[in-house]
């Protein structure tokens, strides 16, 4: 199920890419963070439950990052 899940946020977000790197959308480019810390977290998941916990908090932590980046950009 996670395997299924990285491989289809993944080429979402593949498309998003490109599609907001041709518009220079920044709403696209929002949206396109969201789904790489989306993925970032499925994978932290996927690391945690290989008992792979360093791994799996690093990724949890840069999803984290990512979020409050895009927060802080907001609101500035």
């Amino acid at each position: 199920m996670l395997k299924v899940a990285k491989i289809s946020v993944s080429c979402i977000v593949l498309v998003l890419c490109v599609y907001s790197l041709f518009n220079q959308n920044e709403l696209l480019l929002l949206v396109v963070q969201l789904f790489v810390a989306a993925l970032l977290s499925v994978v932290g998941v996927e690391a945690i439950l290989s008992k792979q916990k360093l791994s799996g908090y690093l990724l949890f932590g840069s999803a984290a990052f990512l979020l409050v980046v895009n927060v802080v950009k907001s609101i500035i």
